[in-house]
């Protein structure tokens, strides 16, 4: 049993993949929750949910596996738009499922997680999660084109500003500092 288990093992060879992805999303929401102290010394706790539209893109490439004919498991890293002046780059964990064939045209589904470090001043590693589907085109032996429709949560830690002097308020003087973002993401991926 061991040596078939063995030979099972050596014999699977996951076929290697890569590509790029260009996106476009739609921030419709953003929540936040602060807990800090002022410069007149009190304590400030605030929290709110703010309904807007903030667009931004991402550009992100891949490389991953074919781990079975229909799911493929790649990570993924690039740019990544969050809000105005906010990038961060992703290393995301995202698995693919293609129920026609990783080699064939039709509907795709994908979920993933990620962690985000920040390109500006705050450098606290954030995290991702994204889910959606779409249609893969086949195009030639190994290489097709994916568009993907997805909603995804990307959280942050702001810069928070002092309500009286208008200057930020330091980091050891914020008890709580989150914020969560959710958008709708439309993408198209070529992979090979």
């Amino acid at each position: 049993v061991l040596l078939l288990q063995a030979v099972l093992v050596f014999a699977w060879q996951p076929r290697l993949s890569y590509g790029l992805e260009w996106g476009y999303t739609g921030t419709f929401l953003r929540t936040y929750q602060y807990n800090y102290n002022y410069s007149a010394g009190s304590r400030i706790n605030e929290k709110d949910a703010v309904w807007w539209y903030y667009s931004n893109g991402s550009v992100l490439a891949n490389i991953g596996a074919d781990v079975s004919s229909t799911l493929n498991l790649s990570v993924y890293s690039g740019l990544l738009g969050v809000y105005s002046r906010r990038w961060m780059i992703p290393v995301e964990l995202r698995a693919r499922w293609c129920p026609s064939g990783n080699d064939s045209s039709g509907l795709i589904t994908h979920a993933g997680v990620a962690a985000t470090f920040p390109t500006s001043v705050l450098q606290q590693t954030s995290f991702r999660a994204l889910a959606g589907g779409g249609y893969r085109a086949h195009v030639y032996k190994h290489i097709s084109v994916d568009f993907i429709l997805s909603v995804n949560l990307t959280t942050d830690h702001d810069r928070i500003k002092d309500p009286d002097t208008g200057a930020y308020v330091s980091q050891t003087q914020i008890t709580s500092n989150n914020s969560q973002y959710w958008g709708i993401n439309l993408s198209a991926a070529i992979n090979f």
